[in-house]
Parts: structure tokens; C-alpha cells; sequence
């Protein structure tokens, strides 16, 4: 056994990350959602939809040439306007204080479980050229600027 083949024999591959950490609240956020839905009577339309809807933003990018790891840059605006916390932490916020309808509440909390879950996967916000963006802001995608 080459001297490489025994280091990697005895370090172990950490399969269990930090951000994995994330899929806790994401699930939390979804079980609270659907009970919510259930009490409140609005059933699972909601949340199937404001749960799936956000990954559709994708098909604004189809027959866009990209690489493996990175969105069309075309659908990166909207993929990112779909994946950031701030409009469905509002709309969970004017649900809660009834100014909108339960359906908007029960929606904007399976969309925020969306995109926490997502967080945990490592999936999340992209750079301008389509690729992953880091925790602080840097790509993580090969041959990203």
C-alpha cells in the first residue's frame, strides 16, 4: 500500500458537516407548518406549493449553456430572490400578525422550510456567473471569479 493510499486508509471521510446542522430547523419549521395547515383548516396546498415552487426558478435558465455545479446566469436573479429568507420571513411575520390570510402564513413557513433544508444540502444563494456562493460570500464553484 503507497504511503497516500495509507493516509487516506487512516483518516477517516467526515461524512457530517456543520451545515448538515441546518436540516434540524428546516424540518422543524415544516412539521410546525403542517400542523398549522391542519388546525387551521388550509390543508396541503400550501405548503406542497410554496414548497416546490421555489426550485422552478430554474427553468428560466433552460437551453442556457452552463457547467456542471452552476445555474444558468439567467436564472440567477430570480433563482436568489427565491432563496433568500427576507420575503418569506415577512410574509410569515404579516400571517402571524393576521394582515394576510392563513394560506399565506402556512405558505411563506414551507417556504422558508425550503430554503433551510437547503441549507443544510449546501445548496443556497448563487454568484452573478451562476456558481454556489460560500458562507462568506465567496464562490465555491471551479472556475468562478
Amino acid at each position: 500500500m503507497s504511503a497516500q493510499a495509507a493516509a487516506v486508509a487512516a483518516e477517516p471521510r467526515r461524512r457530517f458537516r456543520r451545515r448538515h446542522l441546518w436540516i434540524v430547523p428546516g424540518l422543524a419549521v415544516g412539521v410546525y407548518a403542517s400542523t398549522l395547515a391542519s388546525h387551521l383548516g388550509v390543508g396541503l396546498l400550501p405548503l406542497l406549493v410554496f414548497g416546490i415552487v421555489p426550485h422552478l426558478s430554474i427553468l428560466v435558465g433552460l437551453g442556457q449553456p452552463h457547467a456542471r455545479g452552476q445555474l444558468a446566469p439567467r436564472a440567477v436573479p430570480v433563482f436568489n430572490a427565491m432563496h433568500h429568507p427576507a420575503l418569506p420571513l415577512l410574509t410569515v411575520a404579516l400571517g402571524a400578525a393576521d394582515v394576510l390570510s392563513p394560506f399565506w402564513l402556512i405558505g411563506a413557513l414551507a417556504w422558508l422550510t425550503h430554503i433551510v433544508v437547503d441549507w443544510g444540502f449546501g445548496d443556497g444563494l448563487r454568484s452573478a456567473d451562476g456558481f454556489l456562493l460560500g458562507w462568506i460570500g465567496r464562490t465555491t464553484g471551479i472556475g468562478s471569479s
